[in-house]
């Protein structure tokens, strides 16, 4: 009975916290990506058949999943990725990075002390929700609890489109309404939260952090600082994951992530392929 209060408690509390006002004007931020809808359903669809064949073709990721014994259901990440990975831009599309959560996610619980079932994971760039759900997912998959504190600029209830082949079905959504294929996940795991990092993270109250992924802003400062605000709520075992670990193209984060697996006790685990410039880094507390 204990274990239930307190777990009624920390999501009320978690409730309030992202309905806190911050000292920022969140006001003032312009939240839409795009004022309407940029293609068509088909263009989207084209683009996603890409996105597949660039994300389960990553053999880097592939041998990952080999050394884990864990992979995500192909059609529900491809499914997921559609509305939430597939969009306009120049870069070739790959959502490979939620393979390696959910793998490495599930490795990780696999590892836990098994009457303590229950995590907080932080994540930062939450964007669409892609990368929220696989964890979810891998927390679901794992029979575990947990608290996954996602935060992004964009509102969780403003609708705006989303440069997704939701735009041209269903207009302007609220991200809680383009997720609502994966509700039962959201409303179990995930609370998504409005602010900067530099501001959410003293507010906080976790005593630790298990397992988080940093897909934020891409200086070196601002990894630094979301990293060093983890890395003091965590305990030997615990996890960083990092996306974008990529010297010429997202300089600050390869400077960062090679400082910290130097110099702050971390292991790092570089999932890497040169063809598509795309790496992943796991860091492990030592």
């Amino acid at each position: 009975m204990k274990k239930i209060v307190k777990k009624i408690v920390k999501k009320i509390f978690f409730k309030i916290l992202a309905s806190v006002k911050l000292s920022e004007n969140l006001s003032s931020y312009i939240y839409t990506l795009t004022e309407q809808p940029i293609a068509d359903a088909n263009t989207y669809i084209k683009l996603a058949q890409e996105a597949q064949k660039n994300t389960f073709s990553f053999y880097e990721v592939g041998e990952f999943e080999k050394t884990t014994g864990i992979s995500i259901n192909k059609d529900w990440l491809n499914q997921l990725g559609l509305l939430t990975q597939v969009v306009i831009k120049k870069s070739p599309l790959n959502y490979a990075h939620g393979r390696v959560l959910y793998s490495a996610l599930r490795q990780y619980l696999k590892h836990q002390v098994k009457d303590s079932k229950s995590v907080n994971i932080i994540e930062t760039g939450t964007a669409r929700g892609y990368s929220s759900l696989c964890m979810a997912k891998a927390l679901f998959d794992e029979g575990y609890e947990g608290q996954i504190c996602t935060i992004d600029l964009l509102p969780h209830k403003t609708k705006m489109y989303w440069n997704c082949i939701s735009d041209h079905y269903h207009g302007p959504l609220s991200r809680s309404e383009l997720l609502r294929d994966w509700s039962d996940l959201v409303e179990r795991y995930i609370l998504f939260v409005q602010s900067s990092s530099k501001q959410m993270m003293a507010k906080l109250s976790f005593s630790r952090v298990h397992f988080a992924f940093l897909d934020a802003a891409h200086t070196y400062e601002d990894v630094m600082f979301e990293f060093s605000n983890i890395s003091q709520l965590q305990i030997k075992g615990d996890m960083v994951i990092f996306d974008d670990y990529n010297s010429s193209q997202f300089p600050g984060v390869f400077k960062a992530i090679n400082y910290i697996g130097d110099n702050l006790g971390y292991n790092l685990q570089k999932i890497l392929n040169s063809t598509t410039n795309r790496g992943y880094v796991i860091a492990t507390k030592l």
